[in-house]
């Protein structure tokens, strides 16, 4: 017979597994227009429920000028924080570049933020030894932002709608130009 410390350590645990697990698995919503297109690679996207607005962090465009991500609402973003020694980082950034290319106007931008110290001139030859052509240069060298919304975990990406609400977001790589990922980025410019 189970001692009841035994049975209520085991319901501890089961129910901590259970909490862990939610926190991280795909939610949707079905009302929003948004959670049909997360099918696929983009169904392991968790779904904000009550989306806040992108964050205020300042970061440096290729040119030197200086932009609040909030400042740059009005279209469809997929920030991605990324890091030269970031290998998945690395794994992904092709598929980054192409979805740039394929939806890439002024109703959609991938905005890749390098992390790395270097900055702007180091963010381009990384991207340049990598083979990596046709995405924008952004850069916030004090890593701040990589802390504040994902812990120091690389990388990180954040849907933001026209609005400026984070819609969804990915701790990891994703295949960002599978057909999934255009049918989702497509229905999100049209919102």
């Amino acid at each position: 017979m189970l001692k009841k410390e035994t049975i209520l350590a085991g319901l501890v645990i089961v129910l901590f597994a259970v909490a862990a697990y939610s926190q991280f698995a795909p939610r949707t919503i079905k009302e929003d227009g948004f959670s049909e297109y997360l099918t696929g690679e983009m169904a392991r996207i968790r779904v904000h429920g009550a989306p806040g607005m992108v964050s205020e962090h300042v970061v440096t465009r290729e040119d030197g000028s200086k932009v609040k991500l909030r400042d740059m609402t009005g279209k469809v973003m997929l920030i991605n924080l990324w890091a030269s020694w970031c290998a998945p980082c690395k794994s992904e950034m092709p598929e980054l570049a192409n979805l740039q290319k394929e939806l890439g106007d002024d109703t959609f931008e991938v905005v890749a933020i390098n992390v790395d110290r270097g900055g702007i001139a180091q963010a381009r030859d990384v991207l340049a030894e990598w083979g990596i052509e046709g995405l924008p240069l952004y850069a916030e060298p004090t890593a701040q932002i990589a802390f504040d919304l994902a812990q120091g975990a690389l990388p990180m990406s954040l849907i933001v709608d026209k609005s400026g609400k984070v819609r969804g977001s990915f701790l990891g790589p994703l295949k960002w130009d599978a057909p999934e990922a255009l049918d989702l980025f497509t229905a999100l410019k049209k919102q």
